[in-house]
């Protein structure tokens, strides 16, 4: 990573164009990203669904309100491109060696996490993937579904709604909300997701893309799973 070419080429406060206009947008994103949040938090389960099809209205709720709103945003109202926003393939060597590296990272600690008796009692989050397999490929493709909106909303939307003003500093502004958003999971799931924030977010800024971010976050949520279903503990 030592080239130019793994370098961000997001512009400097200095030299971001749009004046007001651009600072304008940033407060409206800002809001509208809070407000998406709320809608998740405190709406985003449709108890009205079947248990067995609860978790995945809970997949699709996601989606819709943290990809698709954005997205109609972006394309619609402020008349600009995705990719600007990180939905494109980047720079695949600077994202795919932090790939590489954050996976070594995270083999062993999903090995210990998963042997821990609060995550065994906590996951699957999808219960019928214990004992159907079925379920298990189920449960994978909509944590695909879930952590792609995810990835797109904070890794995406907020860090390049930022960039061109905040540079770097981008990549702690967005973990803030990312962090706040682990509060009901566990203990240590929730300050694990404050070294995660940082670490995806600066993934994506340097990759100029969230996609890298996307299958780390996805396979490592695939993993503990796995390892917890096919490893009980006892």
């Amino acid at each position: 990573m030592s080239s130019n070419k793994s370098e961000p080429t997001y512009q400097s406060p200095e030299s971001a164009t749009g004046g007001p206009r651009a600072s304008l947008r940033e407060a409206v994103g800002l809001l509208v990203g809070v407000v998406l949040l709320a809608i998740v938090y405190y709406h985003g389960h449709i108890s009205a669904l079947p248990p067995r099809v609860e978790l995945l209205g809970w997949f699709g709720v996601n989606f819709v309100i943290l990809f698709a709103v954005p997205a109609l945003i972006i394309t619609v109202i402020w008349k600009e491109k995705l990719s600007a926003y990180g939905l494109r393939w980047g720079d695949s060597r600077a994202w795919g060696s932090y790939l590489i590296l954050y996976a070594l990272i995270m083999v062993p600690v999903v090995i210990i996490v998963s042997r821990l008796p609060a995550f065994q009692q906590y996951y699957p989050r999808y219960e019928w993937a214990r004992t159907e397999p079925g379920a298990v490929v189920l449960s994978i493709a909509g944590w695909g579904v879930y952590f792609f909106a995810w990835e797109f909303f904070f890794r995406g939307f907020l860090l390049n709604l930022l960039a061109p003003r905040y540079g770097a500093f981008a990549i702690i502004i967005q973990t803030v909300p990312f962090v706040m958003m682990h509060f009901p999971k566990l203990e240590t799931e929730c300050f694990a997701s404050l070294i995660a924030g940082l670490a995806l977010g600066l993934m994506a800024y340097r990759g100029k893309s969230f996609l890298g971010t996307w299958l780390l976050h996805w396979g490592v949520a695939a993993a503990v799973d796995l390892l917890i279903i096919t490893w009980p503990a006892g």
